[in-house]
């Protein structure tokens, strides 16, 4: 499915939710799905400006790793080898048996696809921490944005004259999360687990 690209406006519209109407006409609210393409396209091109913003020998090692994890590249060397050992075999001997100089070469192919494959986990890595880490932060929000609608809503339960057990639970999670606390608790739970 394509997505039509979003432009700052929109981008800025998703983030700030549907803008109050100016005039005596209400525009309608724009659709789940709408909203969900603003905010998968606003990452997306965050995520290529990051990546232009890499210098031009990342891309390079990026796009070589990518065609060293492709069939084509299996292939590709298999052919090399193929014809490698045919000649050496049958018309010129400039590598006989055991393959001396072939050897050679393939150990530095897996050194330097190694190296390429290291660094370019390095820089998935990177990206999907930055990833985790908006995740993170949203869910922090999202945690805060809920605390504060269950306060306004104990409030008016409270000035409604809604009292009982449904109050207690909700009165609970009204209270603030610390999120280095909730992280020790899991760290102490797994402690205990793993005895």
């Amino acid at each position: 499915m394509h997505v039509p690209k979003a432009t700052d406006a929109d981008v800025r519209a998703g983030a700030e939710g549907p803008s109050q109407p100016t005039s005596g006409a209400s525009r309608p609210a724009p659709s789940l799905e709408t909203l969900t393409e603003r905010n998968i396209e606003s990452i997306l091109c965050l995520e290529d400006k990051e990546r232009a913003a890499k210098p031009r020998l990342y891309k390079m090692v990026s796009a070589v790793a990518a065609f060293c994890g492709t069939v084509a590249f299996l292939w590709a060397n298999l052919a090399v080898f193929a014809i490698w050992i045919a000649l050496n075999e049958s018309i010129v001997k400039f590598d006989p048996y055991p393959f001396t100089f072939l050897l050679f070469i393939v150990s530095l192919e897996a050194i330097f696809l190694s190296v390429l494959i290291l660094i370019s986990q390095n820089m998935a890595a990177e990206e999907n921490e930055r990833r985790h880490h908006l995740d993170l932060q949203i869910n922090l929000l999202n945690e805060r944005e809920m605390t504060a609608l269950l306060r306004l809503v104990t409030r008016m339960a409270t000035k409604l004259g809604v009292e009982g057990e449904d109050q207690r639970e909700v009165r609970t999670l009204t209270e603030d999360t610390n999120p280095s606390e909730v992280l020790h608790q899991i760290v102490r739970a797994e402690s205990a687990h793993n005895r």
